[in-house]
């Protein structure tokens, strides 16, 4: 029987031609998103959370929750996005700024929504507490129900302030080519970032787009300001939760011998809630096709990792790039730091101006263009 080729994701620093990288922990990002938890790519072997701050019961902690809720998946994977050391993968799957320091910030309540005044709370927060966390970079991967894209609507007067503030603000631009930008990626001074497929390589010849939101906002503005990978990406599965515990069950059925697969596999199946007919044999190579296929539908890459997708991702890789560029000049001012980007983008050929912006990131001539 034939069998797939396993899911792969290249790191960040491979797909984004990370020759060189200067120490982020200087650097103070603010994620602002659904929820997260005390993951091991933050938290290990030094814990790089400084705060957490939750904007619906308007408090303040030092830690986020130990233990996984769903509403804590998203906010997670973003901010292991923007600065994940790859704990958990053994360095792998690290990000551009894997010592940068995070304040989190909780917006999501328990029915899921994520109303406009508390991403207006969260942001006017950090607009108090800057100074005192040191927050140079501020990641917004939620968006505001309103329709609204002048800065009438709160929250994208919040990001306005925050810019002028000298914090860089960096939002995703959402996830549908077909409906309008919205707060905060509709804010004047964000640096709104759309979506790439870039196929997984380092090629740069088979880049297309993602199916990212793009237009002119009320304003004028021509948003995304830039583009980068929103597909193949590594996200964090939740440690201690059932996709987990099958996720390492399965890796390490697929390492097993084949012996050790027909004569060891039921224990493990139990224990990853593995039931059906195809794993109902002893025969290695049906147990194979079952753990690959399986592997596959589930977009697992790693025992703690699997795929994800969108621009919720794209916008922290950005945030990381920006975190890159303040560490190699920690004077540069927001105006320079997105004029550099979209000097130093690389557009798409075959793509209209309208739905990329200046382009791909290109993060070794950012650099340059920074230190020079």
């Amino acid at each position: 029987m034939h069998q797939e080729k396993p899911l792969t994701a290249l790191p960040i620093p491979t797909r984004l031609r990370a020759t060189t990288m200067v120490s982020t922990k200087d650097v103070v990002i603010a994620m602002v998103d659904s929820d997260f938890m005390a993951h091991p790519d933050l938290t290990q072997p030094v814990n790089r959370i400084i705060k957490y701050v939750d904007a619906v019961q308007k408090t303040e902690l030092e830690h986020p929750p130990a233990v996984a809720r769903d509403r804590h998946w998203h906010g997670t994977m973003t901010a292991c996005t923007a600065a994940g050391n790859g704990c958990l993968s053994r360095g792998v799957y690290t990000s551009l700024a894997p010592d940068a320091r995070l304040v989190l910030v909780r917006t999501m309540q328990e029915d899921g929504r994520i109303p406009t005044s508390t991403i207006t709370w969260a942001l006017q927060w950090i607009a108090e507490n800057a100074s005192r966390y040191g927050i140079r970079i501020v990641n917004i991967s939620v968006y505001a129900d309103e329709l609204d894209q002048t800065l009438a609507h709160p929250v994208n007067a919040a990001v306005e302030s925050l810019v002028r503030q000298g914090i860089v603000v960096v939002a995703a631009a959402g996830n549908n080519p077909l409906a309008p930008i919205r707060p905060p990626a509709a804010a004047p001074s964000a640096i709104t970032v759309g979506g790439l497929n870039d196929n997984n390589t380092v090629r740069t010849d088979d880049n297309v787009m993602y199916h990212s939101t793009f237009g002119i906002t009320d304003l004028g503005v021509q948003k995304p300001d830039v583009i980068a990978p929103a597909l193949w990406l590594a996200g964090p599965l939740m440690p201690g939760t059932a996709q987990q515990r099958r996720a390492s069950a399965l890796f390490a059925l697929d390492a097993m011998s084949d012996d050790m697969l027909e004569t060891s596999a039921t224990r493990l199946l139990d224990s990853a809630d593995l039931k059906g007919a195809m794993w109902d044999t002893k025969n290695a190579s049906l147990l194979r096709n079952a753990i690959d296929e399986t592997m596959r539908h589930e977009q697992l890459v790693a025992p703690y990792y699997k795929l994800v997708d969108g621009t919720s991702f794209a916008a922290p890789i950005v945030t990381s790039i920006v975190a890159q560029l303040l560490a190699c000049n920690p004077s540069l001012s927001v105006a320079a730091i997105k004029k550099i980007l979209a000097e130093t983008a690389r557009p798409l050929s075959e793509v209209a101006p309208n739905r990329q912006g200046a382009g791909v990131v290109d993060l070794p001539a950012a650099m340059s263009q920074a230190a020079g």
